[in-house]
């Protein structure tokens, strides 16, 4: 089976199990905590961003340094 059709099979499972939990309200209520529990606020999505920026950066140097 091709890679694409796992993806899009997941994909379409997490929609269908994200309707399914914010149909109930009280289910809902806790994903939404769990969802604000879980992200990174303040100096933490500060450093997330920048480590970000800098493994993008050194990977573009990587491409540009390894291409002949």
């Amino acid at each position: 089976m091709r890679p694409t059709y796992w993806i899009l099979g997941l994909a379409t499972l997490s929609i269908v199990i994200g309707l399914f939990m914010s149909r109930d309200p009280e289910r809902a209520e806790r994903l939404s905590q769990m969802y604000r529990d879980a992200a990174l606020t303040g100096e933490a999505r500060q450093m997330a961003i920048m480590g970000l920026a800098l493994a993008i950066g050194a990977f573009v140097v990587y491409l540009t340094m390894t291409r002949r």
